[in-house]
């Protein structure tokens, strides 16, 4: 055996020994967490979890790629959010709720005395650009990648405020009122390069913990805290007919925003679709704005 030959095999076993060092350390910090946090134990990580050892290998993890992505980028912002103090903030993880006839699912959700904070997840990279009101954001991958094909490749994702509203609207009716106070955030993975306007944060993994801290007025007691979380605790499914339910429900849901877009209609009001020319070039707008201020790239 050569010495380069010994060097890469002894690099390689440093490489597998590293990965599963990490691996332990992030099943022990989460159990951790799990054990002073009981809210974890209700979310839908959890119950993904505990399907037992042979349903686990028999049962796909994933439907998709998507899937998978967006599970993965769940859990890193999950392990950021296991540094808010337990006595303080009670975190809950990839819920689903069942509000009458249809579903939501929320990436994060935490409860405290200082507010309510509904976090949307999104695991892309690259450099992300979109507006509060537009309905699809554009993501362009690392030029590094591309250059030598002398292109950067650009995808598109519905815009991500509008799902955490919907999501915040169904847990205000079903849970919270309309009197308490909910901050929405997104949340794009640290490396992300993020070129958004609006109203709502737009951050990146690292700055959601110090964003949440920030917010130090008491503003809630603590039995309307603790009344918030058995509420929470009432409405979340832990059912997989629901969670498959969801995921038809949400592809339903596409469609039919498609088809209006097609054929020229809103999909937030049923409005017209009118061509408009603004200050970075020609959009589609709403016919019924102010009161809808949908967009649409043309």
């Amino acid at each position: 055996m050569t010495i380069l030959q010994y060097i890469g095999l002894v690099a390689l076993f440093v490489f597998l020994l590293y990965l599963t060092i990490k691996s332990i350390i992030e099943k022990v910090r989460r159990e951790c967490f799990r054990k002073i946090n009981r809210e974890a134990q209700f979310s839908g990580s959890a119950i993904k979890e505990e399907k037992g050892f042979w349903a686990s290998i028999i049962t796909p993890k994933y439907s998709s790629k998507a899937e998978a992505i967006g599970d993965n980028g769940e859990k890193r912002i999950s392990s950021f959010l296991a540094d808010l103090s337990c006595n303080d903030y009670h975190v809950f993880n990839d819920l689903l709720i069942r509000d009458g006839n249809y579903t939501t699912q929320v990436d994060h959700l935490i409860i405290s005395r200082y507010g309510v904070f509904v976090l949307e997840t999104k695991n892309f990279h690259g450099k992300v650009y979109g507006s509060g009101n537009s309905e699809f954001w554009k993501q362009y991958l690392p030029a590094w990648g591309y250059k030598r094909y002398g292109f950067t490749q650009q995808n598109q994702l519905r815009n991500p405020i509008w799902q955490n509203e919907g999501h915040i609207k169904s847990l205000r009716r079903l849970v919270f009122g309309y009197d308490t106070i909910i901050h929405g955030i997104v949340a794009f993975p640290s490396e992300t390069r993020i070129n958004v306007t609006a109203d709502q944060p737009v951050l990146n993994m690292q700055d959601v913990v110090p964003y949440i801290k920030q917010y130090r007025d008491v503003i809630l007691s603590i039995d309307q805290v603790n009344f918030y979380r058995r509420r929470l605790l009432e409405v979340i499914s832990t059912s997989g007919s629901d969670r498959k339910e969801h995921i038809d429900n949400v592809r339903r849901n596409k469609e039919r925003r498609d088809a209006a877009v097609t054929n020229g209609r809103c999909p937030k009001c049923g409005g017209k679709l009118v061509l408009r020319h603004g200050r970075y070039g020609s959009f589609y707008g709403c016919s019924n704005y102010p009161k809808c201020n949908y967009t649409l790239n043309s």
